[in-house]
């Protein structure tokens, strides 16, 4: 479930971050190549930190940092 949790949060960032960004291009914003900028670098950020903060869960839990962060069984401890 915190894998789920973690995901959508991701999803819902980069979303409102692009959106955001539309939106103000629309306007003719004068910080909108920055925002953009920005929208880019979170599109590399985002994913990396859920994916630190996954390792990060399996370490807590014992395990290696490297046990299948991203596995396609639910664990029923989660």
């Amino acid at each position: 479930m915190f894998k789920r949790i973690l995901a959508i949060a991701g999803i819902v960032i980069l979303v409102l971050l692009y959106l955001l960004t539309f939106i103000l291009a629309i306007m003719n914003h004068p910080d909108t190549g920055r925002l953009l900028m920005a929208s880019i670098v979170c599109t590399v950020f985002v994913p990396v930190m859920i994916h630190l903060l996954l390792m990060m869960n399996n370490a807590r839990k014992g395990k290696s940092v490297f046990d299948e962060t991203y596995s396609y069984r639910e664990d029923k401890e989660n």
